[in-house]
């Protein structure tokens, strides 16, 4: 054990150096005990801490925060929205995935159902376009976009679209 694991390389580098020329039952798993137990490894190894989880505040009426997002279901795109009060959604067929045709799908929603307070959506190009940010604030309301390629952090519309795709 000393000799595979002399030059501090970690768990993965010290299992490849071992499987080069030695097997034994259950090696994997001594090795793994042995270099969790180095006192050097466990000092300078690098951590990689998680994020904390940031819950959205809740809100308070219906339509005062919405979801949106675009599905692609059978080579259709849909504009999915979803109040993030009553969890009640909306599906929009989408002729193409522009920043104008999603705004005129949303201005559509808001003469109907109010101007929410707040749009949280991902970082999809019809939503961080010049277009949809005049929209922002041309309307008023505040748009919030989540973490890129990290879609759980926009989860209402994510759950909302997955929704969308079983009834569709």
């Amino acid at each position: 054990m000393k000799q595979i694991h002399s030059s501090h390389i970690g768990i993965i580098g010290s299992l490849r150096r071992a499987r080069e020329y030695l097997f034994w039952p259950g090696m994997d798993a001594e090795i793994k005990e042995y270099i969790s137990q180095c006192e050097i490894c466990t000092q300078y190894s690098a951590k990689q801490p998680k994020e904390t989880l940031m819950t959205h505040e809740s809100p308070d009426r219906p339509w005062e925060k919405i979801s949106v997002d675009i599905r692609t279901t059978e080579g259709k795109d849909y504009l999915i929205t979803e109040d993030c009060f009553s969890n009640f959604g909306k599906i929009d067929r989408l002729r193409d995935t522009k920043a104008s045709t999603c705004v005129l799908k949303l201005k559509s929603h808001f003469a109907r159902n109010g101007i929410p307070d707040i749009v949280t959506s991902d970082n999809g190009p019809q939503f961080t376009s010049s277009e949809f940010a005049l929209f922002t604030r041309e309307w008023g309301f505040e748009h919030r976009t989540s973490s890129p390629g990290h879609q759980q952090a926009n989860g209402q519309a994510e759950s909302a679209g997955k929704t969308a795709k079983n009834i569709l």
